[in-house]
């Protein structure tokens, strides 16, 4: 499998676009006709082609990534492959301890930072036969500043945070499979910006370990990836061999990607994010929705059911209730940070610090009790379909390094349900994605209709 021509402005077609995948090169790798090691090179040459422009990466491992690729082929030649990973090509998000490489946070407090040992997730794809190929560039502890990577289809915008690299490297054709996280839009606004499928999982499905957690209530593994299957399958297999959070019985299901299903009844959700999208956005959308209807799909919004506009005031709230959880939670230990280094914090994350201190506990827990009602709501209507429907974004990214509009994602990251990012549509030439959301701890079947979408 050849790497896809590297991509420039206003160039991207969601149908034609392709993506590296790595679900279906095992049984060339059986075969003979592939390579684990050839596999990788090829992902190298467009890292060298366009890293220059679009800088994903923090640290890149090249001899070590080569290494594990050969060990990886030996055991091909030998069929006697580790797992569905043996030989996958995979970025690491720098929030995401590595024993190997250095985990800088994205911070200029965290400069050279080795840690002792690889996060759980890590742990557990190595052990699989993954080649970690480098760390990916992050904001700043994941809520800061802007860090330098670009947009893959444009370098003059955003390509989201704060999985920007993993998202930028997966959207320019540098890796099949990336590791983010999100505890706001971390995951799915970027994938929506670089063009890439961004899975999330349900809250606590993929054990957390070793990885930076400014809010423990919030925070959430994420996947980038060429694919639905191959966000699934790396997904699913880090939680069989890492387990799920304590307290969590991990990430259900089969080790292969569910089979595709037609969803027979969706619910359309403006969210908080409706008002700040574009009008060519909206209208995107809309005709989008109409391509689902004429598809047998129904279609429901917030005028066609009292619970569902309900529900809709409820999101409409969302924004201020996730500053006062986000910013009661990540307190311990970013106050300290700001107090002792001030000059390395950046401005966005001090604002962040600064307004954290006027919350009480009597406001974190009305934040707390306004979540259960929201979980209540969501868990009511997600009996009453087959998942929710949404933008990934507010429109495609914006020209400069600010992250984008999270309004769209930030109600996932509070309920904690499974949530991808499909990257069906296009504006003026560049990436702009569909959301779907499922019912807490049914990641599966969120996964098996998405693939049918």
């Amino acid at each position: 499998m050849s790497a896809p021509p590297p991509v420039s402005a206003a160039a991207y077609e969601p149908r034609r676009h392709r993506l590296l995948t790595f679900h279906d090169a095992a049984a060339r790798f059986r075969e003979g006709a592939d390579t684990p090691r050839a596999y990788l090179e090829r992902c190298l040459a467009v890292i060298e082609a366009r890293e220059g422009d679009v800088k994903a990466f923090a640290f890149l491992d090249h001899a070590g990534a080569v290494a594990a690729a050969e060990a990886a082929s030996e055991r091909y030649r030998r069929n006697r492959p580790l797992s569905p990973v043996d030989g996958l090509p995979l970025g690491i998000k720098d929030l995401i301890d590595t024993a190997d490489m250095p985990t800088e946070l994205g911070s200029a407090l965290f400069r050279g930072r080795r840690p002792m040992c690889d996060a759980a997730i890590v742990d557990a794809l190595r052990r699989g036969g993954a080649v970690p190929v480098g760390k990916t560039e992050t904001v700043c502890l994941g809520s800061g500043g802007p860090p330098p990577t670009r947009n893959p289809f444009d370098i003059s915008r955003t390509p989201g945070g704060s999985s920007s690299g993993s998202a930028a490297a997966v959207g320019a054709g540098m890796l099949p499979v990336a590791i983010g996280t999100q505890g706001r839009g971390s995951t799915i606004r970027p994938a929506s910006f670089c063009g890439a499928f961004g899975f999330k999982p349900s809250f606590g499905a993929i054990n957390r370990q070793g990885i930076f957690q400014a809010t423990l209530s919030l925070d959430h593994i994420g996947f980038l990836a060429g694919s639905l299957s191959d966000a699934w399958i790396v997904a699913q297999f880090s939680a069989e061999r890492a387990g799920g959070d304590p307290g969590h019985p991990g990430l259900a299901g089969a080790a292969a990607a569910p089979l595709p299903k037609k969803p027979a009844r969706l619910i359309r959700l403006d969210t908080a994010g409706w008002p700040a999208a574009e009008a060519a956005t909206r209208a995107i959308f809309e005709r989008y929705l109409a391509e689902l209807a004429r598809a047998g799909i129904t279609i429901a919004g917030r005028r066609d059911d009292p619970a569902i506009e309900a529900y809709e005031q409820a999101l409409a709230e969302v924004p201020q209730n996730w500053r006062n959880l986000y910013w009661y939670e990540m307190r311990w230990p970013l106050a300290q940070y700001l107090e002792r280094h001030a000059a390395q914090v950046p401005d966005r994350l001090k604002a962040g610090i600064v307004a954290s201190a006027a919350l009480t506990p009597a406001d974190y827990r009305a934040a707390l009790a306004k979540r259960d009602e929201l979980r209540a709501l969501h868990r009511a209507l997600a009996a009453r379909c087959d998942g929710f429907i949404t933008l990934a974004a507010p429109g495609p990214a914006p020209v400069g390094m600010d992250q984008g509009s999270a309004a769209f994602n930030e109600a996932a990251s509070m309920l904690g349900v499974p949530t991808v990012a499909l990257p069906f549509l296009t504006q003026d030439g560049l990436p702009l994605g569909v959301q779907g959301l499922g019912a807490w701890r049914e990641d599966e079947a969120l996964i098996a209709r998405a693939r049918w979408l």
